[in-house]
């Protein structure tokens, strides 16, 4: 995996996140997630690797004023942003700077565990996924998403980094398609103690702006940002270069069009 960790992760890089990266990305791979996990009024969720809050603020929704819901992410920035980002109508939220490894929550206390897009960052996802179960009470469950087979947008823009900036960086774009298995992240949950464990793959449509809008954007939102930014003029519009280029098949209409398989998980306490 890079180098690049969310565990360093500041600046302005969450505001960008919750700006471009939510609505675009998060927001419809969200969707499948949230069916599987099917929350009921007055349920506990805790949110794993929650990011600048989407799944917390939309399980809220779903479990209502009787419910409570806890969004906790290992980077302060995203927290900070998460507080900030009104809260719709529906259970209070619980923000909390925390390692999934070690979750500051008592055993058997929660009724869902979510984890959007989170796993395959994480350092120790033996451990993560033990203090998934352990923290759920009789009968909990959880749901998991990573993304699938990485796609050819993401693979030219893995290369264009690799190409002009480095292949550390671009070893960043490879670690977020690293878990596209559905059997090895199933795997990983019966091994932490999970039951009745079940993947499926299903499919989210990004619908992406301009190719060269969309690599900074997606460049500024993520820890690469700061190492990209001290690269040389010309070496970052090569780059850009490379990219559009690359990526001209997959526009439509000046929007970059991407069905993305997502790897969605479940299992029970």
């Amino acid at each position: 995996m890079s180098s690049v960790s969310y565990r360093h992760f500041t600046g302005t890089a969450a505001e960008n996140y919750q700006r471009d990266f939510v609505p675009a990305i998060a927001t419809p791979v969200s969707q499948e997630l949230l069916r599987v996990a099917d929350l009921q009024p007055g349920e506990r969720v805790l949110d794993v690797a929650c990011g600048t809050g989407l799944i917390s603020r939309l399980a809220s929704e779903r479990v209502g004023a009787n419910g409570a819901v806890t969004g906790i992410d290992i980077a302060p920035d995203m927290i900070d942003v998460a507080k900030n980002v009104p809260a719709p109508d529906g259970a209070a939220i619980q923000w909390r700077v925390a390692d999934a490894a070690a979750l500051p929550i008592a055993d058997a206390s929660v009724d869902v565990v979510l984890c959007q897009m989170g796993l395959m960052f994480m350092e120790n996802r033996a451990a993560a996924i033990a203090e998934m179960a352990r923290v759920l009470a009789a009968s909990g469950r959880v749901a998991i998403n990573t993304p699938g087979h990485i796609q050819p947008l993401f693979e030219t823009l893995e290369q264009s980094i690799v190409d002009h900036i480095s292949p550390d960086l671009g070893g960043f774009v490879g670690a977020v398609f690293s878990m596209h298995d559905p059997e090895a992240v199933a795997a990983l949950l019966r091994e932490g103690g999970l039951h009745e464990v079940s993947a499926q793959v299903a499919t989210a449509t990004f619908r992406l702006p301009t190719p060269a809008e969309f690599l900074w954007q997606y460049i500024n939102l993520t820890p690469m940002a700061a190492l990209v930014q001290q690269a040389p003029e010309s070496t970052k519009a090569a780059m850009e270069k490379q990219f559009v280029d690359g990526v001209q098949p997959q526009v439509v209409d000046g929007i970059t069009v991407v069905e993305q398989p997502m790897v969605i998980v479940t299992g029970r306490a």
